[in-house]
């Protein structure tokens, strides 16, 4: 199956839209200075997948296992992985909010963030 040309323009264009992957995958090659290539090497998957990934609704926290299983298996990418990415994305956005989260719950959502990559 050939690739559309329309592909690579929906995917920049979803990455302006948060409650897409496409947000969460460009916030993860930022804050890990990764290029499209190393993050879908990362996920074991194509760049051509990473696109269309990048299309999908990112997972919900209520349904967030569900989700990222799902959208697993139809990418064919390891869930753990996936996961990873979309938490760290997570924790920076929490980090990144005003202070009137106390100090403390910062420091127990880095260390479960730290935990989870020693887990890799």
């Amino acid at each position: 199956m050939t690739t559309p040309r329309w592909l690579g323009h929906a995917a920049r264009h979803a990455s302006d839209r948060p409650w897409t992957l496409g947000a969460v995958l460009d916030e993860y090659c930022s804050s890990e200075r990764l290029t499209r290539e190393g993050l879908a090497s990362l996920l074991g998957c194509s760049v051509e997948s990473l696109a269309w990934l990048s299309l999908c609704k990112r997972p919900t926290a209520e349904h967030f296992a569900l989700d990222v299983a799902r959208i697993a298996e139809r990418f064919q990418i390891e869930p753990a992985r996936l996961a990873r990415v979309v938490r760290r994305v997570d924790t920076l956005a929490v980090l990144r909010q005003p202070s009137d989260v106390a100090e403390e719950d910062l420091l127990l959502l880095a260390a479960r963030d730290r935990n989870e990559e020693k887990d890799k």
